[in-house]
């Protein structure tokens, strides 16, 4: 079940239903319960006994929590439980997702040493969604340590929390401070919330179902060993913007939609993206690009590692450091370790350079825009690769890219396929346009406008692709 599913869509008209018949009582707890199974039903549609990983990640933050809140502030014992909290957490994604990794990898150092060894693998299905909803329950404990939030003292309140089925796949990464009180207010159906959340969702689903979904239809039956080795550079660039085209319209689509579905149950998620290829830099590409994850990585990680308070010799490593965990975060491959090791390097090198926001005013117009060309065309390779299925056909995807051949243009075909770039390309274009008050914020009328020429676009123009990308992580 997902999102563009027929499934899915009976399963939100009941929830919804639900809305609108608990929307004038001041009892929250009816409603909260039917979100509560609703969760479960979307979450143990494929496989039901994952149901249990969801249930025992949320338990050991549930219990860690209450017992850190019991413990007194800087004794062992509260360090003690936030380590096995935190070890818990992160061994389930060991289990199910870095073992095989793990012991592939250690199978080739062995072999390097001249010791060639065969270790047992692990035949485990990764459960959808396990890296954010580990990521969010993690998240809620180590608050608590920390003495931002209280514990939350309802454990089916806090598993709603982790298990709200708009969320659960892939994000946004929710706070607990942004979520929790949200279960105790009102929940009033009003005509503005209404119109933002149905214009989330038509975006959304433009995003996803037309732009990403054609893209990817051609992207996924280009993107080989054997079309790498005999495309023209050309086409292999142009595949490359395809693919950060189809990337940024599946998550960006995903997470409208959840957003979207988030407002109409009553509920307020944070933006989790904006317009990121107009980043001038690249820790501006960070606060554009899964702004959620970024946010989590740099609040729970690089602070935890001393931030920028050590000394910039630190703060360099420190960046790298959760870059690559932030790749590996993605899944464990070394295609993901390399894109997450570019993007550690060069928000390292561009604060060695001061060519970040701290620089930024300082900078002629040419200077900013030869950077912004700089993050862009960087950002590009990286997602190539993201994308690759190994090392060496990222490797080879670049150099034939770098030893140009062949046409200066993409094939028609290509040519064809890569229109379904323009309306991010506008959506981008209009969003630079309005940061610089260059254009007015788009008004309610402009917006209905818009919505019903996506939604008929959506519906004659849909790719036939219901998987989502970030679904696998």
């Amino acid at each position: 079940m997902s999102f563009i599913s027929w499934s899915f869509v009976v399963l939100f008209a009941l929830v919804f239903a639900a809305r609108l018949a608990f929307s004038r009582r001041n009892t929250g707890a009816p409603y909260l319960l039917i979100l509560l199974a609703a969760s479960v039903v979307f979450y143990g549609w494929h496989v039901p006994w994952y149901l249990l990983l969801l249930v025992f990640s949320s338990a050991v933050d549930y219990f860690a929590a209450l017992w850190i809140d019991r413990s007194p502030a800087g004794s062992a014992r509260r360090k003690w439980l936030i380590a096995a909290c935190v070890s818990a957490n992160l061994g389930l994604l060991a289990v199910f997702k870095y073992w095989n990794f793990g012991l592939s990898t250690l199978e080739s150092l062995l072999e390097m040493a001249g010791v060639p060894a065969k270790l047992p693998h692990s035949n485990l299905i990764l459960p959808m969604g396990l890296s954010f909803y580990t990521f969010v329950a993690m998240g809620y404990a180590v608050d608590v340590y920390r003495g931002k939030i209280p514990p939350e003292r309802s454990f089916w309140k806090l598993f709603l929390f982790i298990s709200f089925f708009p969320h659960l796949m892939a994000g946004p990464v929710i706070r607990a401070k942004d979520f929790l009180h949200q279960l105790y207010r009102k929940r009033r159906v009003c005509a503005p919330v209404f119109y933002e959340g149905m214009w989330l969702i038509i975006q959304g689903a433009f995003l996803k179902l037309v732009c990403a979904n054609n893209l990817a239809n051609t992207v996924d039956r280009l993107w080989n060993a054997q079309t790498i080795a005999q495309a023209g550079s050309a086409d292999l660039a142009a595949m490359a913007l395809m693919y950060s085209g189809q990337i940024f319209c599946d998550f960006a689509g995903y997470s409208n939609m959840a957003r979207g579905m988030a407002y109409l149950l009553g509920f307020r998620f944070p933006v989790n993206f904006n317009n990121p290829y107009i980043a001038a830099s690249f820790s501006n590409f960070w606060q554009r690009w899964h702004i959620t994850l970024s946010t989590w990585l740099r609040d729970y990680f690089y602070i935890s590692l001393g931030g920028n308070r050590i000394s910039p010799r630190r703060t360099y490593i420190n960046l790298i450091v959760v870059m690559v965990l932030g790749g590996l975060w993605h899944g464990a491959a070394a295609t993901y370790v390399v894109w997450g090791a570019i993007h550690g390097a060069a928000l390292a090198g561009e604060r060695l350079l001061g060519l970040g926001q701290t620089g930024e005013q300082s900078r002629g117009r040419a200077a900013k825009l030869a950077w912004l060309v700089v993050v862009q065309v960087v950002v590009l390779v990286a997602w190539v690769f993201f994308r690759s299925p190994g090392l060496h056909e990222a490797v080879n995807f670049l150099k034939r890219i770098l030893h140009w051949e062949g046409s200066f243009l993409p094939s028609p075909a290509l040519l064809q396929m890569m229109v379904f770039l323009v309306p991010p390309a506008i959506m981008h274009l209009r969003g630079a346009l309005v940061e610089r008050g260059l254009v007015p914020p788009m008004g309610r009328f402009e917006q209905a406008a818009l919505a019903g020429a996506l939604l008929f676009l959506t519906m004659i123009g849909y790719g036939i692709n219901n998987a989502f990308i970030y679904f696998q992580f």
